[in-house]
């Protein structure tokens, strides 16, 4: 089914341009910073020019991804259930593997991609910055400062690559988390105005809340473990909880 999931996107220019954008919108980051230097003699450090660190005025590009990623993931395949259910091959799929594996694979399938596609892209905008900026020694002040009793600051100004790659590895896994969420509200809904609404309510929830979600994706901040981890914590439960829900809904009670 993965295979087969792949070959849909790889046909489906609608998955394609959803990547392409996924792709490049830290590309805006690098271009905002780049102007910001012509003003200025300093060049970034490339651990404070990466996308995630989010060192650009208004955070445009982190807002135009990060807010919306269940939107992106639906749109680059995680309603893979949605098309299934149209063209009446879910049918054919259920009888062939079993409602069961169906759901489950579905899911795994829709986190694998997703994770893949923000490792994608994170690691292309790391190579790039690490070219770009690669005598770069500004962090905005940041690599000068030292909070008292916040060891996760202190750490990350010290040890600034470790960070970002720790922060990548986070953001890969929400990435996959809201990957599944897409699929279970399309397994769920089989309809995408349902389905791409309710996927963006709920990350949309974790995103305005005020301890938001938005906190966990972006380091060097003044924001602690004891921020973090409760936030982290939170978003993981939710993003795994609905799925889990929708699952035993879908293959124990639902006959349809």
């Amino acid at each position: 089914m993965f295979n087969s999931h792949i070959h849909r996107i790889v046909r489906n220019k609608i998955n394609l341009t959803a990547f392409i954008i996924i792709l490049l919108i830290p590309m805006l980051e690098i271009v905002q910073l780049l102007i910001y230097q012509k003003s200025s003699d300093e060049i970034f450090h490339p651990a404070f020019a990466f996308y995630l660190s989010g060192s650009s005025i208004g955070h445009a590009p982190q807002i135009l991804l990060l807010w919306f990623l269940p939107i992106y993931f639906l749109l680059l395949g995680a309603d893979d259930a949605i098309q299934d259910y149209e063209t009446g091959y879910r049918n054919i799929l259920i009888s062939k593997i079993g409602k069961k594996r169906y759901f489950l694979e579905k899911m795994i399938t829709s986190f694998s991609i997703s994770s893949i596609a923000m490792f994608i892209t994170l690691f292309v905008n790391l190579i790039l910055v690490s070219i770009i900026f690669a005598k770069g020694t500004f962090s905005k002040g940041l690599m000068e400062m030292e909070f008292e009793g916040n060891a996760l600051f202190n750490f990350s100004v010290k040890h600034p690559f470790i960070t970002i790659i720790i922060f990548s590895i986070v953001a890969c896994i929400l990435a996959g988390l809201a990957g599944t969420l897409g699929a279970s509200t399309s397994l769920f809904f089989l309809d995408r105005k349902y389905a791409y609404a309710s996927a963006f309510f709920i990350w949309f929830l974790l995103v305005l809340n005020r301890q938001s979600l938005m906190f966990v994706f972006q380091p060097f901040t003044e924001y602690g473990f004891d921020v973090i981890v409760p936030i982290l914590l939170l978003a993981i439960g939710v993003l795994i909880i609905i799925p889990i829900i929708v699952f035993i809904y879908e293959v124990r009670f639902n006959e349809n």
